[in-house]
């Protein structure tokens, strides 16, 4: 099994799957056998995750590649052209010519999606709070690794910016989760009852947000 290890001065061994790779946290003095023979023991839950992981990034390869990308839930493929920058135009993303390595294309689409989400998605969570009469300090966008939102004790909400690539549902359920964080700021049983109040399949839609966790990894 391809591992990589981290030693530190921690006194437990644990073993994580990130982006689909096996990642090993051991003691600094700790035998590779014994750390080989704790990984055949775990060996069922790594290879699950692992194909968890696979078939999450399979079922998005096209995002995932670069070939295309994702707003509001819909795959637009990516179209070199004669443009200034990177722009949605009906149902086609526009690629500046110059961006012609894996980077640049990235860094466009990123600066793209930030500019749509900086504004959009303040709309949104701004009408959203009316409507539901649940109320907010501030807003701004984060660049986190794996949280889609947060809500700290000052009630400032923080969204990730690549929300914009998600479906309404999912962007929904994402900003009702925040806002009940200004009432509630814990995942008690009285915080997942105000989310049902505004979410009432809020455990299907939070699964089917998982099949999208490796977005967050994108564009960085």
């Amino acid at each position: 099994m391809d591992y990589k290890l981290e030693r530190s001065k921690r006194k437990t061994l644990a073993v994580t799957v990130k982006d689909g790779k096996v990642i090993v946290k051991a003691p600094l003095k700790l035998s590779i056998p014994y750390i080989e023979d704790f990984l055949a023991e775990k060996a069922l839950w790594i290879t699950k995750k692992v194909r968890e992981y696979n078939a999450k990034t399979a079922a998005l390869a096209p995002i995932m590649n670069g070939s295309s990308a994702l707003y509001h839930g819909m795959v637009l493929p990516i179209v070199p052209t004669a443009c200034a920058k990177a722009v949605i135009n009906g149902s086609v993303v526009h690629l500046p010519i110059k961006c012609d390595t894996p980077e640049k294309r990235d860094k466009a689409i990123a600066n793209m999606y930030k500019k749509l989400a900086l504004s959009e998605l303040s709309d949104k969570l701004y009408r959203i709070s009316a409507a539901v009469g649940i109320h907010y300090a501030s807003f701004a966008l984060t660049n986190a690794k794996t949280q889609w939102g947060n809500c700290d004790g000052m009630c400032d909400i923080r969204l990730n910016w690549r929300l914009i690539m998600l479906d309404d549902e999912l962007v929904y359920y994402v900003m009702i989760h925040e806002l009940c964080h200004t009432v509630h700021h814990d995942h008690s049983y009285d915080f997942w009852k105000l989310v049902q109040k505004y979410v009432p399949n809020y455990k299907a839609v939070k699964n089917r947000l998982k099949n999208f966790s490796v977005l967050t990894s994108l564009y960085r």
